[in-house]
């Protein structure tokens, strides 16, 4: 008996020991006079160093007007601050802040048996001071060494900074998300007030927001954000720092965010400069990157001013293309959270999986289909409002947008041809949209609005595809990096790209976006997906020479009306013309693989074939076509030598106009 106790006291004595030994190492290794990894020290210029921001450039080489990048202009002081948005944050991020000295032990001891318990990392015990030194000395990555030092960092931190310095500058290193950092540029874009007007509501907010930015977005996930800051209210009440009736106010109150100055372009600019870059969002705000782009405030603010003067219930979007460059040069939405979702592209996918692969295969703009009720297997869709007009040309299909006719051309290219096709203009597809409701849209996951723009861009292009970008150039101190657009490839011959060009631009001025007739040498095409019930994506896609314009209708807890549709759309890109932001006189550039024709009417109508008119045919009976040379019809009798060629119809050869006089573009 005596021997087990004395084993017994042995064993405590050692653990004791053990635990005494693992006490002391760990004081020595977080000693701020200590470093054994050889990690970065204090530095003091990191903390006092307020200009850590990311500047944007517009087009025009002038940074972009807005909150985020005023240079700090709205830095704030903690003596500016009232005590109840300093306490929000102390009571739900370090109750012990003015007890501790940079580590909360007890803290740290519950959250490690909360962990051990749930066998998990749950539960975090970082103190403000080691978030101030986290987010300006060291990186994210979840490591013993980076946590040691961390904790180094934070207790040299105190010995050298008063509560309220580090307050201070932990007030204006915090993130906010969408690009927001600091406490004063939060308040400023989300409540437009300076931080030393903040509520007390407001304060609990904010102090909830940067726990998690997207899990508590007061733009994506309100109803998180509103469960949250009712527990910091708790916990400052809890605390002390209110008393019950200002808790009561406080939960009760209205919270309102501002939406007018969330920048779509700028949060589509961060998350695509931390995908190149390679880092995260907090790295480019520490690193001061300043980037260049052809952001055009002068598209901007026509485009703002037709989405604010448009009152659809539901997702609005506009994105204009710089289509030489790749540039994005406006992105704008009605909502406040970055939008970017994947669609249904409706109709406008057709010039790609049904149309580009017919012209790429043979067929002319002329070629005819028979656009009537059809089946195919169990599959029978219909044309909208049931309209069949017959047989009707490529061009009239496309203008009418045919829903019968981009099933029949789908079929008959080859699905799998189609869709390599469609995905040379760089439209994503899965293995389950490999089958015919697929020339009308029908996708599992659809296409963003970005995409779409970019293929009716590399039709612009002359059919050669390329990527598109937010911005040309990233700069980090003395080092450039340059965006490299090494994707440049052909979608489609450049013969195909005009001709399509050709026969949009017909769709924008007798077909289904004829409401941009008067807008210039524009291209354009609509898509309306939706049933009795209402429209779910109404879009417009157009094109000139030099820009590409995407308006996207959206539903979002409803769908859009019945009468809110594609043509709707294209309404807005006739207003931006209207304001002269993208209009062009400027003729789209003709390849040489295309010239005019002279093509047989007769046998167009009797037959429904395309042959190139015979050079004794009656001028009457001719009429000039626009074609590709490498697939030119042929004519109807071979064996009619022809003895003057004028079938070629090249926009400088007037004189053919002269000589057959052939104005007639009809049948008799």
């Amino acid at each position: 008996m005596k021997k087990a106790a004395k084993i017994s006291i042995i064993c405590v004595i050692a653990f004791i020991i053990t635990v005494a030994i693992a006490v002391g190492f760990f004081f020595i290794v977080i000693s701020p006079n200590v470093n054994m990894f050889n990690s970065p020290d204090l530095n003091l210029e990191q903390l006092t160093s307020y200009s850590r921001t990311v500047t944007i450039l517009d087009v025009n080489g002038n940074p972009i007007d807005d909150a985020l990048y005023d240079n700090n202009k709205l830095y704030v002081k903690i003596d500016d601050l009232s005590p109840h948005t300093v306490n929000a944050f102390i009571a739900i991020e370090d109750k012990r802040f003015y007890r501790h000295s940079g580590i909360d032990y007890k803290r740290m001891a519950s959250a490690l048996l909360y962990n051990i318990k749930s066998r998990k990392f749950k539960e975090g015990a970082s103190t403000i001071t080691q978030q101030l030194i986290k987010n300006t000395h060291l990186s994210n990555e979840k490591t013993i060494k980076r946590k040691i030092n961390e904790m180094r960092l934070a207790r040299k931190l105190e010995r050298i900074y008063d509560k309220n310095q580090i307050l201070e500058s932990y007030f204006n290193i915090l993130y906010f998300g969408s690009g927001i950092r600091g406490l004063g540029t939060a308040s400023r874009v989300m409540f437009d007030k300076p931080a030393s007007e903040l509520t007390l509501a407001q304060s609990a907010a904010l102090a909830s927001v940067i726990n998690n930015p997207t899990k508590y977005s007061p733009y994506n996930n309100f109803d998180n954000l509103t469960r949250r800051k009712t527990l910091v209210l708790k916990q400052m009440r809890e605390q002390g720092f209110i008393s019950q009736s200002e808790y009561d106010d406080a939960v009760s109150e209205e919270i309102v965010f501002n939406k007018d100055k969330q920048n779509q372009f700028v949060a589509g600019l961060l998350r695509s400069a931390c995908t190149e870059l390679k880092c995260s969002e907090k790295s480019l705000f520490i690193n001061n990157y300043t980037f260049k782009t052809t952001y055009d405030p002068t598209v901007v603010s026509a485009v703002r001013t037709v989405i604010k003067n448009t009152d659809i219930d539901g997702h609005v979007r506009i994105v204009v293309l710089d289509n030489a460059s790749g540039g994005i040069m406006c992105d704008e939405t009605n909502t406040s959270g970055y939008l970017n979702p994947q669609r249904s592209p409706a109709s406008t996918i057709k010039p790609f999986i049904a149309y580009a692969p017919a012209l790429e295969n043979g067929l002319n703009p002329l070629s005819q289909i028979c656009d009537e009720p059809t089946t195919f297997g169990d599959y029978s869709p219909a044309n909208y409002k049931d309209v069949y007009r017959g047989y009707i040309s490529l061009k009239e299909c496309l203008m009418y947008s045919s829903n019968i006719a981009a099933v029949k051309l789908l079929r008959q290219n080859g699905i799998e041809n189609s869709v390599a096709i469609a995905k040379s203009f760089g439209l994503p597809f899965s293995n389950s949209d490999i089958s015919l409701p697929i020339a009308l849209g029908g996708m599992e996951k659809g296409v963003t609005l970005l995409e779409l723009a970019n293929a009716y861009r590399t039709l612009a292009n002359g059919g050669v595809y390329s990527d598109i970008h937010y911005f040309q150039s990233a700069t980090e101190g003395n080092i450039v990096r340059h965006t490299v657009n090494d994707t440049a490839r052909r979608a489609v011959g450049g013969d195909t790209a005009y001709l399509l060009t050709d026969m949009l631009r017909e769709c924008a001025v007798n077909g289904t976006a004829k409401k941009l007739k008067y807008s210039g040498i524009i291209a354009a095409k609509t898509g309306t997906n939706g049933d009795k019930d209402g429209n779910t994506d109404c879009y417009c896609i157009a094109y000139t020479p030099k820009y590409t314009v995407a308006v996207w209708f959206g539903a979002n807890e409803k769908p859009l009306e019945n009468s809110v549709t594609g043509a709707t759309c294209s309404a807005l890109i006739r207003e931006i013309c209207e304001q002269g932001a993208i209009k062009s006189d400027i003729p789209f550039d003709m390849p040489d693989s295309v010239a005019y024709y002279e093509i047989d009417n007769l046998e167009l109508k009797n037959s429904h074939n395309v042959y190139l008119a015979d050079p004794l045919l009656p001028p009457r009976y001719r009429s000039r076509a626009l074609l590709s040379k490498r697939h030119l019809p042929i004519r109807k009798n071979i064996d009619i030598v022809d003895y003057y060629d004028s079938n070629l119809w090249n926009s400088d050869e007037q004189s053919n106009f002269d000589r057959f006089d052939i104005f007639d573009s009809g049948v008799d």
